[in-house]
């Protein structure tokens, strides 16, 4: 391989002493392929600025040679590429065959990290000129995008790429968008994932096939990145959330379709998040297997099944989540989380209790002190008793509903990423209809610095008033049809009431209030008296309601 700038790749099976001047790409010899192509290594290299040795993985991909004016090394190299082309490891003894003749300029292959979180980490190694420098050398396919390589094309067209590189969804999406951190986080792009989404299903039972638009917008002046499903039960709202789960991880089922409107591509999403209470989450969303999904998925719940030992509970939620120093853009995820709580809650008030039955504030758990103050103060945490709110300088357990609104920040802040679909069922369970606002407020801030968006299924006219009615998708059953359409009702910031009645067919005639017209019906009572005996009592839509049965009996 010809010298760059600053660097040279060095293709070895073990990790070797670095000298300055190499980049090293290095073997894996791990079991794991994909479709045949096992494209995984290492990268290493020396970083001059801080005098440490810097790593991360990558994935290898090699071409056929070009036939050259060396007629038996381009047979030689054909004859070996077909037999052994598909790792690094196979292709090693060949490339030191080339490197003895000094033929290895005739070698091509290409390169490109897993994740957008990889490039996110390697900018932080490295930073943005350095790390031009490695990705220039390696042939990474993202640094390639806007630049002219002859070997280029034939990268992406070939299996190695789509069969290796795109099987899964978070290297797809860090081919699409990578680029927009290579300048540095500070500049990263979050518009990446799709926008305009179409999800078609059955359910049994019914006739139709059902179609849900979801047209997803950052950039207006009210950014619509919640889609919201709403209706009676029995009409497939659960149901619809479990589709396009299983959509987007691309199950062999032909009564589901998840597409992108705007490209007619496989959707662009990065990471997939199913979250709702123990039952809910197994009853809806499809289990995980981590081994072979082709999209990063995890299946989360809002409190704790206590017959569980995998679930953990919420501080030591906390504990990992500190402990991870993992970024998104320039925000760590700890900052994201503090802040996504502070926004609603009193952070000063929330504390944590330790091992010796002694509580520290929340903030003390990742702020202040060295490295090993911070393990001292992890290890310390009890992991068997929920966060308290001090208030009259006693602490006190927090609310069901605070616990579900503190367990989803922890949960969104562990595993969203820059891309991903958060899908929601029923959240509002155990929250008061006051905290449902300060929970979308919450929601909608952790989707707008991380550029993700969430569809959540809900009975709660609460969550239909936090945004427009083309977000909003009602659920109607009609003959033997479910009907989904936007309502017509102006949603954003409208009266609970009025939604109900659009929603629920609800035209505020409670069974109680019925009865109580049947009651007066049989007292033979005026309006007058009703009005003077009850005005008090029922509010003044019943009492209209009341008048006009009264009047056309």
């Amino acid at each position: 391989m010809e010298d760059r700038a600053k660097f040279k790749v060095r293709f070895t099976e073990t990790e070797r002493e670095l000298t300055l001047d190499e980049v090293q790409l290095i073997a894996s010899f791990d079991s794991w392929n994909d479709f045949g192509y096992k494209i995984r290594c290492k990268c290493k290299l020396f970083n001059p600025y801080t005098e440490k040795e810097v790593s991360f993985e990558s994935f290898i991909g090699f071409l056929p040679p070009l036939k050259g004016k060396d007629s038996n090394l381009y047979k030689d190299y054909s004859n070996y590429f077909s037999a052994h082309g598909t790792s690094l490891a196979d292709m090693i003894g060949y490339i030191e065959h080339l490197e003895s003749n000094d033929s290895i300029g005739e070698f091509r292959f290409f390169t490109m990290l897993p994740s957008m979180g990889a490039y996110r980490d390697a900018v932080h190694q490295l930073g943005p000129e350095l790390l031009a420098d490695v990705l220039e050398v390696i042939n990474d396919l993202v640094y390639y995008k806007d630049k002219k390589a002859n070997w280029f094309t034939d990268a992406i067209n070939s299996e190695a790429f789509s069969l290796g590189f795109m099987r899964n969804s978070e290297p797809f999406f860090a081919y699409s968008n990578a680029d927009s951190v290579l300048g540095g986080v500070e500049e990263e792009v979050f518009d990446g994932i799709s926008q305009k989404l179409t999800l078609k299903y059955n359910l049994e039972g019914f006739k139709n096939e059902h179609e849900i638009k979801l047209n997803y917008d950052q950039s207006g002046y009210i950014p619509k990145r919640i889609n919201i499903l709403i209706g009676k039960n029995g009409l497939g709202k659960s149901q619809a959330l479990k589709s396009f789960c299983r959509a987007a991880l691309r199950y062999q089922d032909n009564s589901i379709s998840l597409s992108d409107d705007t490209f007619g591509d496989r959707p662009m999403i990065n990471r997939l998040l199913a979250i709702a209470t123990p039952g809910e989450t197994q009853n809806t969303f499809p289990a995980e297997r981590r081994k072979t999904q082709k999209l990063y998925y995890r299946r989360l719940s809002l409190t704790r099944n206590t017959r569980s030992i995998a679930t953990k509970s919420i501080s030591e939620l906390l504990v990992q989540l500190a402990r991870n120093d993992e970024t998104i853009g320039e925000r760590s995820r700890w900052s994201l989380f503090f802040d996504s709580v502070q926004n609603v809650m009193r952070t000063e008030t929330i504390f944590v209790q330790l091992k010796d039955e002694t509580s520290v504030p929340l903030k003390t758990i990742f702020y202040g002190g060295g490295e090993q103050e911070y393990l001292i103060r992890w290890s310390k945490v009890d992991p068997n008793i929920d966060p308290k709110i001090k208030y009259s300088n006693k602490l006190h357990s927090m609310s069901s509903g605070q616990l579900t609104f503190f367990k989803f920040a922890l949960l969104c802040c562990l595993y969203i990423e820059n891309g991903s679909f958060v899908l929601l069922d029923e959240p509002e369970t155990h929250m008061h209809p006051n905290m449902i606002s300060d929970f979308v407020e919450m929601l909608d801030y952790m989707l707008e610095v991380t550029g993700s968006q969430a569809l959540i299924a809900t009975h709660s006219a609460y969550f239909v008033r936090e945004v427009p009615q083309e977000q909003v998708h009602v659920f109607k059953k009609e003959a033997n049809n479910v009907c989904i359409s936007n309502p017509r009702l102006t949603t954003f910031g409208a009266p609970v009431d009025s939604i109900s009645r659009f929603v629920f067919d609800d035209d505020a005639e409670s069974k109680l209030a019925e009865k109580l017209y049947l009651r007066i019906k049989r007292q033979n009572t005026t309006f007058e008296d009703i009005v003077n005996t009850l005005g008090d009592e029922i509010s003044v839509a019943a009492m209209m309601k009341l008048r006009q049965k009264m009047e056309e009996a």
